[in-house]
């Protein structure tokens, strides 16, 4: 028997009973989350459905989808091979994960940011980094995106506040505390890039292929970019180029 998911007025599907027990481990699904079988017209919640059966030890990312000719078969049969051939507008069932990633345009992220001195900026890549702890629960971007925030603004503290107290021009000191956390905001953003390339090769097979430089210098803008276009997918079962 098949299981379809509804979030957000988006139905997701279908998933057999050990995908449903499998997602519920990986906390993908909730089991407050509604769902109904292929025989059925009510929704009800997952945790019906789940029931006294035991949920599975939680698997890695990936572990549970089956590769069979160079691709992954979802759980309703869907073979996509990941190749790059044609690869515009795709029509590509949405049978995988059903967490959607952050839907908010790239400039509207940009404007924001410009009217918040940056303050939005510091805060959006937080945002994204939570997304890939979602999908990869071992990532390191997370982390690394917090002390890159934090040591940046506490740097910037301290610079103001001795420059103060000595009425002298920015400290050689603060500028090399704000070289350091630039660095470790970079070393954030190539841990996300290969996690997110890693997920989108492997467990939800799109052929993603994020730019190194791109990466570099408009890291934040460039994950928004692809996770609109991922979200989109996940919403509609259509997917835009890459770009």
């Amino acid at each position: 028997m098949k299981y379809y998911i509804q979030r957000q007025l988006n139905e997701y599907g279908p998933y057999t009973l050990a995908d449903l027990q499998r997602y519920v481990a990986q906390g993908s699904i909730q089991l407050a989350d509604l769902t109904r079988s292929e025989g059925m017209t009510d929704w009800v919640p997952v945790s019906q459905v789940i029931g006294n059966i035991p949920i599975p030890v939680a698997v890695s990312a990936g572990a549970g989808a089956g590769a069979y000719a160079g691709g992954t078969v979802y759980g309703g049969g869907t073979v996509y091979d990941g190749s790059s051939a044609g690869f515009g507008v795709q029509a590509l069932p949405m049978q995988g994960n059903p967490i959607v990633p952050p839907d908010f345009h790239w400039g509207l992220v940009l404007l924001i940011g410009v009217f918040t001195c940056g303050l939005f900026f510091s805060a959006w890549m937080i945002v994204e980094a939570v997304y890939v702890r979602k999908i990869k629960p071992d990532s390191k971007g997370l982390m690394f995106v917090i002390i890159a925030v934090a040591g940046s603004y506490l740097g910037g503290f301290a610079n103001g506040f001795i420059s103060a107290i000595n009425h002298t021009n920015p400290q050689p000191l603060g500028h090399l505390i704000t070289i350091v956390f630039a660095i470790i905001f970079l070393v954030a953003a190539f841990q996300m890039r290969s996690e997110l390339e890693e997920y989108y090769n492997t467990t939800e097979p799109i052929n993603l292929q994020l730019n190194g430089v791109m990466t570099f210098f408009f890291a934040l803008f460039y994950f928004q970019h692809h996770f609109s276009r991922i979200a989109q997918w996940k919403k509609t079962g259509v997917l835009a180029p890459q770009g």
